[in-house]
């Protein structure tokens, strides 16, 4: 598979009849592998100042990012591993990965959201294959996900709305029972090369289960509190580590205030925190942290763009 197949039908991937308005990625040393026909064309001074902000995190926030000549405001990124920027009603996101930097490039009514969901899953995959291509699993996946797709829990005319968050009436609560089941068991818990997730879940911030795998441990409630002080107070659970059911995970880096990662022998897991909800995954050895990472955050991301 080329690079550019990466580019066209991934980076530049329609969402919902919509698209990065640029695309590329390249080399640490600025080599172009693969770009959209729109990505600007950039000066080796802004590549060597991106890298030096990935080696030097905060390094750009005084002069901003340039690229192509454009000033970028720097915002809150992941540093060493991610880095955002925003200019009026759109914006850029660049993932590096081992060898490569991943660029998306966004306008409205594109989503920072997505535009970020789109070129670090990407990176996270990539890091994870050491930088190969020719995996199939990820396309199959990533069309599955596709905005639009007759998947039922990611159409827009999904039967989760804003109206039935909190229903009153004991049918419309069973049909939002129905509908974040759907979400564990067509999702979180999807086919991944004949491997899913080992459990799975979706919890309110108090600790309410909103929808679940049948293996999926029985929280207490000290534990749900502990984890949303660490979003709170990122850190706080590095001490002691995160505890699942009583079973502990050794805390790995994850994103301040939005993703927390454990890891316990040769299985792990993700937790992404959305508006309202917490989004869980646990995973067995031969699925990898970055197909866990994926499944568990994309299917956040997308929450957070429905306002869930």
């Amino acid at each position: 598979m080329s690079w550019q197949t990466y580019i066209d039908d991934h980076l530049m991937c329609d969402i919902d009849g919509q698209h990065l308005t640029a695309a590329a990625i390249v080399g640490h040393d600025g080599s172009v592998w693969a770009q959209s026909d729109s990505f600007p064309q950039f000066k080796p001074e802004e590549i060597n100042g991106i890298m030096n902000d990935f080696n030097e995190p905060g390094y750009l926030a005084p002069t901003g990012l340039y690229l192509g000549g454009t000033k970028y405001m720097v915002i809150q990124g992941e540093p060493g591993a991610v880095i955002r920027g925003k200019k009026g009603s759109g914006g850029i996101t660049i993932k590096k990965t081992g060898q490569a930097l991943i660029f998306g490039i966004y306008d409205e009514p594109l989503t920072p959201g997505q535009c970020n969901m789109i070129v670090e899953r990407l990176g996270d995959y990539l890091i994870e294959q050491g930088m190969s291509a020719g995996s199939s699993w990820i396309f199959g996946y990533l069309l599955k996900w596709s905005f639009g797709a007759p998947t039922p829990a990611l159409n827009i005319t999904s039967s989760i709305t804003k109206e039935n968050r909190k229903p009153e009436k004991e049918e419309e609560e069973e049909e939002s029972k129905m509908s974040w089941q759907t979400y564990v068991d067509d999702h979180l818990m999807c086919d991944l090369e004949g491997q899913h997730l080992a459990s799975a879940a979706i919890l309110g911030h108090d600790g309410s289960v909103w929808a679940q795998s049948a293996s999926f441990p029985q929280l207490k409630p000290e534990e749900v509190t502990a984890i949303m002080n660490d979003f709170a107070e990122p850190g706080s659970l590095a001490p002691t580590g995160l505890f699942l059911g009583s079973t502990k995970y050794m805390v790995i880096q994850g994103e301040p205030g939005a993703v927390i990662r454990g890891k316990k022998g040769s299985g792990g897991v993700t937790i992404k925190k959305t508006g309202q909800a917490l989004i869980f995954g646990v995973y067995e050895e031969p699925l990898t942290p970055g197909q866990c990472n994926m499944v568990v955050e994309r299917l956040g991301d997308y929450l957070v763009d429905q306002g869930f």
